[in-house]
């Protein structure tokens, strides 16, 4: 039949024929391995990676300065009793800006910026080596705690821009050897990661980073696989996985699970939201929680999901 250009309804009324037949057909039962081979057939069409239409990741330095932006709002908003609200590990929501501001500190003082503020103790445990400022901070006036918090990240942003020529370079941070480009993705899903936990502990939205620094926050945590399969004990053998993450910021990559191994064809595809993937990464999600759709080898599939959680704050 030729287009004839008039409404589709009014098509529809002329083919009484064809407007019996939609209303009285009935599902049929698909098929068998249908889904598995409609998913296997859409990952193949198209080299991994990201969407076609989809901005470049964001640079890490900037990214980091935007999420201390959006931290910024959502601290400036708590009052005092909110500042009581019990958030994670334990702590309140000051205790965890007390940590915050103690891992901010840290930072600035590895990358040289000012000496290290303090005698650290329990340098090389993330949690433990802030507990005196978590403590600290539960015990003063909260305006004091944020007023802390807020000059150091402002220190923190106001110097950001200089690392753009240094990301390649090397610094030791809680024991581990980061170049400079990888350890401002791990502060930027930090700072996301605990923005989120005072908005879920207030009860009020969580801000969703923009396309663009999402992308370069998913990238890293599929990234980031091989090292979290070292980290759980895994041994993946030359194993490789795709991952597919739906949604801004998403995309689709064949990943080796071997560090510095080569990425060969899939064992397995997995594929869930970004924003999700994000927080299994950051440990603010467990796997079971999510919507993912797993084809292939299930029980490769719980490793690498468990694996997942490097970015854990």
């Amino acid at each position: 039949m030729e287009p004839t250009g008039h409404d589709p309804m009014e098509v529809l009324a002329e083919t009484p024929g064809a407007a019996e037949l939609l209303g009285l057909a009935v599902a049929a039962e698909p098929p068998r391995g249908l889904r598995a081979e409609i998913l296997a057939a859409a990952t193949s069409a198209r080299a991994p990676g990201r969407p076609a239409e989809a901005p470049e990741p964001m640079a890490p330095a900037e990214a980091f300065a935007r999420t201390l932006d959006d931290l910024r709002t959502v601290v400036a908003s708590v009052t005092p009793a909110d500042a009581t609200q019990p958030a994670v590990e334990g702590w309140t929501v000051a205790g965890l800006l007390g940590h915050l501001t103690a891992i901010d500190e840290h930072f600035g003082a590895v990358l040289g910026w000012w000496p290290e503020p303090a005698l650290l103790t329990n340098e090389h445990d993330h949690l433990a080596m802030t507990l005196d400022a978590v403590r600290t901070a539960e015990a003063v006036p909260f305006d004091e705690v944020r007023l802390r918090w807020t000059t150091v990240a402002d220190r923190v942003t106001d110097r950001l821009a200089s690392l753009d020529g240094r990301l390649a370079e090397r610094v030791e941070f809680h024991g581990f050897d980061f170049s400079i480009r990888s350890l401002l993705i791990a502060r930027t899903f930090e700072a996301w990661t605990h923005g989120e936990d005072i908005c879920r502990a207030l009860g009020r939205p969580v801000l969703v980073p923009e396309e663009s620094r999402l992308s370069l926050m998913t990238a890293a945590a599929v990234g980031a696989l091989p090292i979290g399969m070292l980290l759980t004990g895994r041994e993946p053998r030359g194993r490789s996985v795709r991952i597919v993450l739906t949604g801004a910021g998403g995309g689709a990559w064949v990943q080796s699970l071997e560090p510095a191994g080569l990425a060969g064809e899939p064992d397995l595809t997995i594929v869930a939201d970004a924003v999700e993937f994000c927080r299994v990464a950051a440990k603010r999600r467990h796997p079971a929680e999510i919507d993912v759709t797993v084809v292939g080898d299930h029980d490769l599939a719980s490793e690498v999901l468990g694996a997942a959680a490097v970015f854990a704050a």
